[in-house]
């Protein structure tokens, strides 16, 4: 069904926190009680802070291109990895910017930095800062990076998994990166200076689009069309679903067809109530993609935080319909879809 957009403000209470967060539906005494509810998503989007050092010198060594095992936990996807002795899954997360580690599992890392920041339920709180001296994947090998530490434990307890911390895209400074979650693997590829594979995987991905992307502070964005209006949307592996700001225009919001309730967990223990829906009108390119599941939420704190407008991001729903191959040094996107996804 599809329910015409009016704003009401609630204010939901997260600790000591008091957080504004823009609910669009009817008014309940119009019916919006008549939507039934759903299981939650997580959205796991951090950031970076300024004055942080992160030395990323050639992860790969000699290795030419290195294909990552993809393990799912409902619409997340882990990667196993080693710091120090300690061996365990990282939440694979293009909306993290860089390593976040589980507090539970990293304390006697902690330095004296600590900050704030925001995710996209509001406030996450303090977060520390750690020098770690060598973490290893499949071939990647890290030395001397600086990561941030923070509560995970809430998303392990939604997802029964131990997770020891997310695994952020300045982890994969540029490489060219193919995210096939078809087959549950991330490829990685080195490139020369202009950006061209090398080696003997010279292959030409196979793209039903092409589109350039713009990195910000090691978040990916590109631009979409909904509604006739372009919009910027963040590349977030971590998200469960895709997300919509409920700040768009109502020319935007009204090309939602409304499903359900939810609620929705970010990186930080708050939870929220959200709208779920369909995406009728978005457009990458020239290229309308129907159907796709969109969470309806306030993306204004985390836009913020971030310091660029955020009007949506683009999570596991857009991922899986079909390989992804993201170019780091030419700042480009290509999608080659499923059978099933393609128009």
């Amino acid at each position: 069904m599809k329910i015409p957009f009016h704003g009401n403000w609630l204010t939901l209470l997260a600790g000591s926190v008091l957080i504004p967060v823009f609910m669009l539906f009817v008014p309940i005494r119009q019916g919006a009680a008549n939507i039934p509810g759903s299981p939650g998503f997580i959205i796991t989007s951090t950031l970076s802070f300024p004055g942080i050092t992160f030395r990323n010198n050639g992860a790969m060594g000699e290795l030419e291109s290195v294909t990552i095992p993809l393990k799912r936990v409902g619409n997340l996807f882990m990667i196993e990895a080693k710091i120090d002795n300690l061996v365990g899954n990282f939440l694979f997360d293009t909306g993290a910017s860089q390593l976040v580690l589980n507090v539970t599992y990293f304390r006697k890392y902690f330095t004296v930095d600590q900050t704030e920041a925001a995710g996209i339920t509001g406030t996450i709180g303090a977060i520390r800062r750690a020098a770690i001296k060598k973490l290893e994947v499949a071939g990647l090998s890290y030395n001397n990076i600086t990561a941030d530490v923070t509560e995970l434990g809430h998303i392990e307890n939604r997802r029964g998994v131990k997770i020891l911390g997310l695994f952020g895209l300045s982890m994969l400074k540029g490489l060219e990166i193919v995210i096939d979650l078809g087959h549950n693997e991330l490829r990685l590829y080195r490139l020369d200076k202009a950006g061209n594979r090398i080696g003997d995987h010279k292959e030409e991905f196979r793209a039903d689009i092409i589109q350039k992307v713009m990195e910000y502070h090691n978040i990916i964005f590109l631009k979409a069309r909904i509604g006739g209006k372009e919009l910027a949307f963040c590349l977030d592996t971590g998200a469960e679903s895709n997300v919509l700001n409920c700040f768009a225009s109502k020319k935007v919001l009204n090309t939602v067809t409304i499903l359900r309730r939810s609620d929705m967990m970010g990186v930080g223990s708050v939870e929220s109530d959200v709208l779920y829906g369909s995406l009728n009108d978005f457009i990458l390119g020239e290229h309308p993609i129907p159907g796709m599941p969109v969470i309806i939420a306030s993306l204004n704190t985390l836009s913020a935080s971030y310091g660029y407008p955020i009007d949506g991001m683009l999570g596991y729903d857009f991922f899986v319909r079909g390989k992804v191959c993201i170019n780091l040094v030419k700042n480009e996107l290509k999608i080659s879809f499923n059978k099933q996804g393609k128009s």
